[in-house]
């Protein structure tokens, strides 16, 4: 007897309306396997779709399965999250235990109208592997049990974030996806490390470590001659330390002349509306709030120096990567794996304090031998080790075995 054709598929969803590394990181990597005539789905909501094929990070390919989440694709306006818990904390604990369950139930709803999808997108196309990443996983995890699909789940979050058991919750939740996947691949060893601690045999998968970060480097390099440009590009949210950078701004136009200095805020989240007050509020100069940037390369490329502060982890980061690819000097805190990536060789490391992250850069601003130095380090070492033909290897057989 014949034995059935079984495909395999990536599920890649998002429904906020925003996209991080690891959504990059897939479509980098789909895009790959299709070049490669490789035999895989790649099933994801319209709205993150078009993100990211408007972003030039997706290419439209007849492989990709959309579940249309009536959305556009176009990010909606910044949410003040400061000013909406002000707003929350004047409100009663019913009207707050009322507002919960109204988003859990309008979840639940979506929930249902996908799962419809799902399940018949894997009987029609018979996918036996899925590759969930973010609410790829944790919105599929129980029909991928009760229709025995092996279900590979990414752990992408740093700081053992989105673990709420709280039922309201449930839908954006790593913890109940991680006790039923088959597999739980960690995207750096110390979060693999302090999963298993948290959780313990909770996790009753097999736990891999994924070998290496990667982007496409297509549009990625150095441009000559370099410009003075310092760049902080990331969500701007609390473990990321954006205002530790506005911060280290001030002190540095405190201590030297900056006319020709030009400080890039590249991304948006909860912190943006206070950082362009304290830049207003201090008249710092030259200061530039890009938002989502479509095609961050076109700053990389000439900036002189690149900035992540993150508070756990900057081993993963693809806009650390591709600072490095275009030959930034770059200046990093010192954690989590995050020599996995840069070591002195490469950059400059610095403590999470403005006073430090101000010292750093201005030594690269003021020695441009010791900029270009590690700059053209940094990108020799992202473009040999962090590929994506090395992870698609690892990834294949993963998928396989």
């Amino acid at each position: 007897m014949p034995v059935k054709h079984q495909s395999k598929a990536l599920c890649v969803l998002n429904f906020s309306g925003r996209f991080g590394g690891a959504e990059k990181r897939y479509a980098t990597l789909f895009n790959h396997l299709m070049v490669q005539g490789a035999d895989y789905y790649l099933i994801m909501n319209t709205r993150l779709y078009r993100l990211l094929v408007n972003s030039s990070l997706l290419r439209a390919n007849d492989r990709i399965v959309l579940f249309n989440d009536g959305e556009d694709g176009i990010p909606r306006a910044h949410v003040n999250f400061r000013k909406q818990a002000k707003e929350v904390s004047r409100r009663s604990t019913v009207r707050l235990f009322l507002g919960r369950w109204k988003y859990f139930l309008r979840t639940i709803l979506l929930w249902c109208r996908f799962s419809l999808f799902f399940v018949r997108q894997i009987q029609e196309k018979q996918i036996k592997t899925i590759y969930g990443v973010w609410q790829g996983g944790i919105w599929t995890w129980m029909w991928c049990r009760l229709f025995k699909v092996k279900l590979i789940f990414s752990v992408n979050s740093s700081g053992m974030l989105n673990m709420e058991t709280n039922m309201t919750k449930f839908f954006d939740s790593q913890y109940w996806v991680l006790q039923h996947a088959d597999v739980a691949d960690f995207l750096s060893p110390s979060l693999k490390e302090n999963y298993s601690r948290e959780m313990g045999e909770k996790i009753r998968g097999h736990c891999v470590v994924t070998p290496n970060s990667f982007i496409d480097y297509t549009h990625y390099y150095a441009v000559s001659p370099k410009k003075p440009w310092v760049v902080f590009l990331g969500r701007l949210e609390p473990i990321k330390n954006p205002m530790i950078f506005m911060e280290a701004v001030r002190i540095i136009q405190q201590k030297m002349s900056v006319d020709e200095i030009t400080f890039f805020i590249m991304g948006t989240g909860s912190m943006l509306s206070s950082m362009q007050q304290f830049a207003s509020w201090n008249q710092l100069k030259n200061v530039r709030f890009t938002g989502l940037h479509s095609e961050p390369w076109q700053i990389l490329r000439e900036s002189s120096v690149f900035v992540s502060l993150q508070r756990d982890e900057n081993y993963p980061s693809q806009s650390l990567i591709e600072a490095m690819a275009c030959e930034n000097g770059v200046v990093v805190t010192d954690v989590g794996d995050t020599r996995m990536l840069v070591t002195e060789s490469e950059g400059l490391f610095t403590r999470a304090e403005p006073e430090d992250v101000a010292g750093n850069i201005i030594k690269l601003m003021i020695n441009p031998g010791l900029r270009e130095k590690l700059g053209k380090n940094a990108r020799e070492k992202v473009i040999h080790y962090h590929t994506v033909d090395r992870f698609a290897g690892w990834f294949d057989d993963m998928m396989d075995n």
